[in-house]
């Protein structure tokens, strides 16, 4: 079974220093001493997020803006075999490691993932979701990015993350559910233990909401994109179920007066997102970055995967 001394937790950070001790804080409370963590400065305008994780006593690396950019940043940087994700916004509890630990004891599985919470939450708050995760198109649902953990070798294998995909990006999300769905079309599968809990700190409002959702649409779409192309029966099902989860959400919004502008900006998205992805080019299953001549020099220099 692998032991804390097997684990990278990595936190990717940009210009969020205050907050980025928080979770550090958090991170060290409620995980083993074995664990390494390691922060990824996603290219901070000064030195503020370098100076965070020097404070705390963990190391860190820079990479160039994007979460995913980062991640991959992160993966390289990293020896030991597992890798934990989470987020400069969240807070992990107690066991959350031990947790993930457990699932890696099984051979099959290639990723895990726990639940996050919203700090204003209580913890018995209704909950559902599967415990395993077998089938590409259940990669939708096998998680998020705010916690989850990978087998190194099989991210090193699979190209890392897509790195037009995530924050930082314009295309603003859904980077953890195309490695999901790259996982488990890879023939590993997928757990999920929701006892392995972390607390969300950071909620947005009015128009940064609905920006936020509008990102995450732009995701979507480039997922659903990416697999139109690699294979359009599969793309097609993956396309139809995103986009008729978020129509029934709107509808449901509308019968009870609540607002909806947060999922239209998310159908929205992800139409444009499908647009914008269509001359990407495509190696294997990630997208080739647009990024100019210019730049691929720095994404080099500072051991970003490109």
């Amino acid at each position: 079974m692998p032991t804390p001394s097997d684990i990278t937790v990595i936190v990717c950070s940009r210009n969020r220093p205050a907050m980025l001790r928080g979770a550090l804080a958090a991170i060290l409370a409620a995980s083993p001493e074995a664990a390494e963590v390691l922060v990824v400065d996603s290219a901070s305008d000064g030195p503020d997020t370098r100076t965070a994780a020097e404070a705390a006593g963990v190391a860190c690396v820079r990479s160039a803006r994007g979460l995913s950019v980062a991640r991959n940043a992160g993966i390289t940087a990293s020896r030991r075999p597992i890798v934990v994700f989470t987020d400069d916004d969240c807070r992990p509890t107690e066991g959350w490691i031990e947790r993930l630990l457990v699932c890696f004891d099984d051979d099959e599985v290639g990723a895990a993932t726990g639940r996050m919470l919203d700090h204003t939450e209580a913890a018995d708050a209704p909950y559902s979701r599967a415990e395993r995760y077998r089938t590409p198109i259940s990669g939708i649902d096998a998680g998020h990015g705010a916690v989850m953990a990978f087998r190194r070798e099989l991210l090193l294998r699979l190209g890392g993350f897509d790195d037009v995909m995530g924050a930082g990006q314009r295309l603003a999300g859904a980077e953890d559910l195309d490695i999901f769905v790259r996982i488990l079309r890879a023939g590993s599968d997928v757990v999920h233990d929701a006892r392995c809990v972390v607390l969300h700190a950071n909620t947005r409002e009015g128009e940064a909401y609905v920006q936020l959702h509008r990102g995450y649409g732009l995701g979507l779409g480039a997922l659903t994109g990416k697999w139109l192309r690699l294979d359009p029966v599969f793309g097609l099902r993956l396309g139809w179920r995103l986009a008729g989860r978020a129509v029934a959400r709107i509808l449901r919004a509308a019968r009870r007066g609540a607002p909806t502008a947060p999922d239209r900006a998310l159908l929205a998205g992800m139409l444009a997102g499908v647009w914008e992805v269509r001359g990407l080019r495509l190696v294997g299953e990630r997208f080739v970055p647009p990024w100019t001549d210019d730049e691929l020099p720095v994404l080099r220099a500072e051991g970003v995967p490109t």
